[in-house]
């Protein structure tokens, strides 16, 4: 690793990088301080340290903007943790323990519609629009259309395309495509918190939707895994 970076530093990265690639999002500093056992305070000056030493990019005003931008950093974090798998730097991760099947070379997306990332509403009919990328992908994923703001704080915004991996059975803190009632479908994090199911939001204007499965009936139609961005 050329940037030369302190023990202490180097951590933080390998933190960050671990964390953005298992959720597929940038991390929130809480996230990075808990995976690391240190208080937000501790970590603020580990961050403002590599941010100077061009390590990172970090806006202390938004919840989720830190990223990895110096490629020796990326190249020791790869290097370190090789289970993850590099995706444009870090956007898809593998653990040891999943056999999906995942391919490189183009791969044709289809866009089944949009998802509302704010108030639930009916998915629209398929389309013909097909998304063509070099990337890595499980058979089977498709794209969904975003309207709404809901998801702002993880990087989702009105217009963007979202890459969905079908799977009903997600793990808490993956964003969903969730249905509700077998009508209304809707983009948020998913917690399952005893005897109910929180569907939040990453937009501190917004509220949760919490459902209860004795009365509501939800299902999950699959978890996303990358972004396109609206240009």
């Amino acid at each position: 690793m050329s940037t030369v970076l302190s023990p202490k530093q180097e951590e933080t990265a390998e933190v960050i990088y671990r964390l953005t690639n298992k959720f597929n999002f940038p991390p929130t500093l809480d996230e990075i301080a808990a995976e690391m056992g240190i208080t937000k305070g501790t970590l603020q000056y580990h961050m403002s340290a590599l941010k100077k030493k061009s390590a990172i990019t970090w806006n202390p005003g938004s919840a989720r903007s830190v990223r990895i931008v110096d490629m020796s950093v990326v190249g020791h974090c790869q290097e370190k943790f090789p289970n993850i798998v590099k995706d444009n730097y870090g956007i898809s991760y593998k653990s040891q323990q999943d056999n999906s099947e995942f391919s490189s070379g183009t791969r044709s997306i289809p866009i089944l519609g949009k998802i509302a990332a704010g108030q639930p509403f009916t998915v629209m009919d398929e389309t013909d629009e097909y998304l063509e990328l070099d990337s890595y992908f499980a058979d089977g994923c498709y794209a969904l259309r975003v309207k709404g703001e809901s998801m702002i704080d993880a990087f989702i915004c009105d217009g963007d395309l979202v890459l969905v991996e079908p799977r009903d059975i997600p793990r808490n803190g993956e964003i969903v495509v969730a249905l509700i009632n077998d009508e209304s479908a809707t983009l948020k994090r998913y917690f399952h918190e005893g005897d109910r199911i929180r569907l939040q939001p990453e937009n501190p204007t917004m509220q949760a939707i919490y459902v209860d499965p004795s009365k509501q009936k939800l299902r999950v139609q699959g978890v996303v895994k990358g972004i396109v961005r609206k240009v």
